[in-house]
């Protein structure tokens, strides 16, 4: 389990996220999985990730960290790569989190202007602050609420917008929203470039 069921955070409008990995996932495994999806009645929540372990070996270390961290096994375990990891890597993930959400805020705010876009890129934020804590304080921390008692002001700052962003209606909350998250995005790009 992966994101608010696996952190136990989970609310009735909560997606559930699984992880799914195989010894080798072909495209008639993936066909046989949504078949079974399809046949459960909360399939319309369920999303999540499904690979094949040379997949997720080679995968982009900066992001197979996140989903190693923020996966809670039911059956099986992801330890095997537990030594793949460096502080690189984190550092990278929070890099490349910051330059994403840089990139997509500033469309958003010239041509999209959608709050249903700036909400979700306040809910993509918030990993990208927990893995800064992490690269910070070697401190891994799943909870969110958890989280927001951890942070910097800035951060926390961040993560409340994160809380209220899918109830903007107004263009100035908006506009003041969206230079939040550009400025916090750029000085931490400036924060880890190499």
């Amino acid at each position: 389990m992966q994101g608010s069921y696996g952190r136990g955070e989970a609310t009735p409008e909560s997606d559930i996220d699984v992880v799914v990995i195989l010894d080798h996932v072909g495209f008639d495994d993936l066909r046989a999985y949504r078949r079974m999806l399809d046949s459960d009645s909360q399939s319309s929540l369920i999303c999540g990730f499904v690979a094949g372990e040379d997949e997720l070996m080679g995968w982009e270390r900066s992001d197979l960290l996140q989903l190693y961290l923020d996966t809670r096994p039911v059956i099986g375990s992801l330890e095997c790569l537990h030594s793949l990891f460096t502080a690189d890597d984190i550092r990278r993930a929070v890099r490349i989190g910051a330059c994403n959400l840089y990139h997509a805020c500033s469309h958003n705010f010239l041509h999209a202007r959608s709050s249903d876009a700036l909400a979700g890129l306040y809910k993509a934020a918030r990993f990208t602050v927990r893995m800064k804590h992490f690269i910070q304080t070697g401190s891994y921390v799943s909870s969110m609420s958890e989280l927001t008692e951890m942070v910097t002001p800035t951060d926390r700052r961040i993560l409340d917008h994160a809380r209220h962003a899918g109830s903007i209606t107004d263009s100035d909350v908006f506009d003041l929203m969206s230079r939040d998250l550009l400025e916090w995005s750029s000085a931490l790009i400036e924060e880890t470039k190499e």
